[in-house]
């Protein structure tokens, strides 16, 4: 399927006729950047700009530079031409572009003008090295978005004499705007806010708004559910089953800081020989009949 970058859908730029020489640096100054990125690159083809003469940087960057000249891709014109993208190469760049790499921007010009002017069916060459980085990026998005809906944990507070829940996190890449939908059907009733570090996700039932560099003191150290949460959680461990290296590969140590759980794993792994042999016992116990 093919569609216009301009809406997602289309890359609006004038067809080339002759690569040109202009050197061009721009600076994202947004998090993760998609929108900026992509006028950016709209406006780089349109004047044949070919990738090895763009330097992408982030205002953090530019600041670093005391002499860089730049143009901000807020500032860029629009062009005329439309040139249509497969659906499948803008679903892998959105997810590349929310990576933590800092070449995440040249990366995805480059792919997209090769697209553009040489292979239309680029991406799906496995073995091209801009085609393997972008999908080892795209699929590190991929997997840290997952982990916010399975590790993130909310706490309640009161605010405005209503119920709010919440709930603290660190994905390791820009990658908590892919969830917000998730969690908009999954909690659509309830008023929640999710802080990462670098932006917050406010939800009122009704709109989402989002928030830069939130302030995480605001969040609480426990909540009144949360001691009945952990009598659960220790009461469906199985000490029969305890498989450490497998826990720790699809539950690694970084996320436990913000769940409140894992402060028993490690008493319930500690003491897993000993219960396991208990259950046995009284196993043994029943069908004896004592």
């Amino acid at each position: 399927m093919n569609n216009n970058l301009n809406n997602q859908n289309s890359l609006n730029c004038s067809a080339p006729n002759l690569i040109g020489t202009t050197m061009k640096k721009v600076t994202i100054s947004s998090v993760p950047g998609y929108d900026e990125w992509r006028k950016a690159s709209r406006e780089c083809l349109a004047q044949h700009i070919p990738p090895e003469n763009v330097t992408w940087q982030t205002s953090q960057s530019n600041q670093d530079d005391l002499f860089a000249v730049t143009d901000s891709a807020n500032a860029i014109g629009e062009s005329q031409t439309n040139y249509r993208i497969p659906r499948s190469v803008l679903t892998l760049l959105k997810y590349a572009l929310c990576h933590q790499a800092t070449d995440r921007f040249a990366l995805c010009y480059r792919v997209l003008w090769r697209v553009v002017f040489e292979n239309r069916n680029l991406i799906h060459l496995k073995t091209d090295e801009d085609v393997l980085r972008l999908n080892v990026l795209a699929k590190a998005v991929k997997r840290d978005a997952y982990k916010i809906s399975a590790f993130l944990r909310f706490r309640e507070v009161v605010l405005d004499g209503q119920e709010h829940f919440i709930a603290w996190y660190e994905p390791e890449h820009f990658s908590l705007e892919l969830k917000l939908d998730f969690f908009q059907t999954r909690f659509k009733n309830m008023c929640w806010s999710i802080l990462t570090p670098y932006r917050a996700a406010h939800w009122n039932t009704k709109t989402l708004v989002l928030e830069d560099n939130p302030d995480p003191s605001i969040i609480p150290n426990d909540d009144r559910i949360e001691k009945y949460w952990l009598t659960y959680y220790a009461n469906i461990f199985n000490p029969a089953r305890v498989k450490t290296k497998a826990m720790l590969s699809s539950m690694p140590k970084k996320y436990w800081k913000n769940m409140p759980e894992t402060s028993l794993i490690n008493d319930m792994i500690r003491q897993s020989d000993a219960r396991a042999r208990k259950m046995i016992l009284n196993g043994k116990k029943v069908e004896n009949g004592e």
